[in-house]
């Protein structure tokens, strides 16, 4: 198997545990040390941080569906390019693109970077 082969496995992984609210899968997908930084959130550690960050998005936009649009990858890091689509918390269809940067050891996500634009997130969020 090749590294980007391995690479879209988790990633095929991350997204269907995320669209079907499967914390407990999300959960196996994370090194217990993850660290998890976003342009509106800042810097967290720990799994836990970031299962709780999922089950807030979960709650704020509980139709969202995600996609992987391109995954690439070497031994330990992939980049990944999303689109969400949705219902805003005011009722409107959206559609937001964002890049991930994950960092893998031995299968396990250690480490998660978020690119977004933080205008659009607060328009759909509300």
């Amino acid at each position: 198997m090749t590294t980007n082969d391995a690479a879209r496995q988790l990633v095929d992984r991350l997204v269907s545990a995320y669209n079907s609210r499967t914390t407990e899968a999300l959960t196996d997908l994370y090194h217990p040390d993850v660290t998890y930084w976003s342009a509106m959130e800042g810097t967290s550690v720990g799994r836990q941080a970031v299962i709780d960050h999922i089950e807030h998005l979960h709650t704020v936009l509980p139709d969202e569906r995600m996609r992987a649009k391109t995954v690439t990858a070497d031994d330990e890091v992939i980049v990944v390019e999303f689109e969400s689509t949705g219902t805003s918390a005011g009722g409107r269809a959206y559609r937001i693109e964002f890049t991930e940067v994950f960092e893998v050891v031995d299968g396990k996500v250690t480490s998660i970077k978020v690119y977004l634009d933080p205008e659009q997130v607060t328009a759909i969020s509300g």
